[in-house]
């Protein structure tokens, strides 16, 4: 069976509460992104094009299916999304003879592109895999997607939740030159091992058996300020011999203001993978893609 291999990006889900001086600040739970995700699933059951969402250059979109389960104490969402470029039917030519042909397709009738998705949720986190189809639909989109029915749901709901949907795209490149490219680094997280809190530097205490694995630190930049040398020195030492750090996160802007997330730990991840396709159509087999990639999903914390 013929197959292709299909680049897969990476990305974290945050909640952002809107702040009101005035009115303390609400926490939201990440399992609300899997609620709002059924809440649209749930929409399509009377009539799918309540489901619809325009996108650029007469293209639109919708979640075609979302399946929820639980794994390993985390909660998996696999779906997909179907979208397609209407008013737009030209001519169709033969490769084989170059002899062309009246498109039968109706005007508001396009081509669809589906695009696979998983959101993995656990306690402290929404995880999302995407898969990177050019011609589908892409991960802001999808985060658009969400916000907008988000604005349904409180409506529908009679609601006043007030927190937005924002992704952080997960850079699985070499560290060190992905943070060299950073315009701004704002926060670097430092991991321990626990043994630390115990030891000549700290001294905290020996007792660290129901302390989780690592510790801890958080470094944050002075307003407008980076401490990208400062995260560069960290990573020197990570490398060093006996050194107690484990891990590093950086969070900062790139050259074009998008947030970024460099992660020590996803350095090895696989950025790709090769599934097969129906050799009818061209297209690639959903259950095969879905099974990679809630695979692929178990490496994240």
């Amino acid at each position: 069976m013929a197959s292709k291999e299909v680049k897969i990006s990476f990305h974290i889900l945050n909640i952002c509460v809107a702040s009101n001086s005035e009115e303390p600040l609400e926490e939201y739970p990440f399992s609300t992104i899997g609620q709002l995700l059924e809440y649209i699933r749930a929409l399509g059951d009377d009539d799918k094009k309540q489901k619809f969402y325009d996108l650029k250059d007469h293209k639109f979109c919708f979640l075609d299916y979302v399946y929820s389960s639980k794994v390993d104490g985390y909660s998996i969402y696999e779906g997909c999304f179907k979208s397609a470029r209407h008013e737009f039917r030209p001519s169709l030519i033969n490769k084989l003879t170059g002899n062309e042909r009246e498109n039968p397709k109706d005007f508001n009738e396009g081509d669809v592109e589906k695009t696979h998705f998983v959101v993995k949720i656990v306690d402290d986190g929404v995880f999302l895999l995407w898969e990177c189809n050019v011609r589908g639909v892409s991960p802001q989109n999808f985060v658009n997607y969400l916000n907008n029915f988000k604005r349904k749901q409180m409506i529908d709901n009679n609601s006043e939740e007030r927190f937005r949907i924002e992704k952080t795209d997960i850079v699985s490149e070499d560290f060190l030159t992905e943070i060299k490219k950073m315009s701004r680094t704002s926060l670097a997280e430092i991991y321990f091992d626990k043994r630390l809190l115990g030891g000549d530097a700290l001294n905290f205490s020996n007792r660290t058996l129901t302390v989780k694995k690592d510790v801890m630190l958080s470094v944050k930049a002075d307003l407008k300020e980076s401490i990208t040398n400062f995260a560069i020195d960290v990573w020197n030492k990570l490398n060093g011999s006996k050194s107690s750090i484990t891990r590093i996160k950086v969070k900062g802007k790139d050259e074009d203001d998008n947030s970024v997330l460099l992660d020590t730990s996803f350095l090895r991840k696989t950025k790709s993978v090769r599934v097969e396709m129906d050799t009818d159509t061209g297209e690639i087999i959903s259950t095969d893609i879905l099974t990679s990639l809630k695979f692929m999903a178990k490496s994240f914390a």
